[in-house]
């Protein structure tokens, strides 16, 4: 059971990286190109727009309060991109991930103190190098065993989310002090910019300063959507759940 140990071992580090101090936030080219994506209309200076300091506080008061969110990007480190999907509850109930380096999507799922990964063939002939656990758990659910599920602990949407609210953007000082108006898939919305590098924050302009999107032409982009409202996760159906030999 060590193997599930060693592999799960950069997980936690992932949601780590994703933040990558706000900087770490981008969408792609089919070409793998790294490009920035834009509000959906061109952001302008409003008399009525918050301070920057009173929308960074509020952004960090309604991040610090939710109790869910749905978080979804991709991002750039060190020459390779990495696809995020994952949408939970903060206390790390329940959670679903999907996450791909290039090489296929893995998922994973969060119900309670269980944790269940699913991947494809080509994942666990890399992992185990055994034909008989590849066929018998390719594109199901491989329940984590408790040894290496305990490890786990802070793998869970709230770990992610404190470290994007606490990135390099760490203090209101750290931002221009001008808000533009904009809106992000048409939500009305506020953007903030960062003194140094090209950090982007938006902002929802509903009172509630919820963060919509994380952005840096650099490195990525990370849009966040369902707060106070992604469903729990279940665990999956026995049907989905793989019989492998012993892991």
């Amino acid at each position: 059971m060590s193997f599930m140990r060693q592999r799960f071992t950069p997980y936690p580090a992932l949601l780590a990286a994703v933040a990558l101090s706000l900087g770490a936030c981008t969408s792609t080219t089919a070409a793998g190109v790294v490009t920035a994506r834009s509000a959906s209309t061109a952001p302008s200076a409003v008399a009525t727009a918050p301070t920057a300091a009173a929308a960074y506080q509020l952004m960090r008061k309604s991040g610090a309060s939710a109790t869910s969110v749905h978080i979804k990007g991709a991002y750039s480190d060190m020459g390779q991109l990495t696809h995020l999907d994952v949408a939970g509850d903060r206390a790390g109930m329940t959670m679903r991930m999907r996450v791909n380096f290039g090489s296929g999507v893995i998922e994973v799922l969060k119900v309670n103190d269980a944790f269940y990964l699913k991947a494809d063939a080509a994942y666990w002939t890399r992992l185990e190098g055994s034909a008989a656990i590849s066929k018998a758990a390719a594109g199901k659910y491989v329940k984590v065993p408790a040894g290496s599920a305990a490890g786990m602990g802070d793998f869970r949407v709230g770990t992610l989310l404190g470290q994007v609210l606490t990135g390099d953007v760490s203090a209101a000082g750290e931002l221009n002090p001008q808000v533009q108006k904009t809106d992000v898939d048409g939500v009305p919305g506020y953007l903030m910019t960062a003194k140094v590098g090209d950090v982007k924050l938006y902002i929802s302009a509903d009172g509630q300063g919820r963060l919509l999107r994380a952005e840096s032409a650099k490195t990525g982009n990370l849009d966040f959507t369902q707060w106070d409202s992604v469903a729990p996760t279940s665990a999956p159906p026995a049907d989905q759940l793989a019989k492998t030999p012993s892991l």
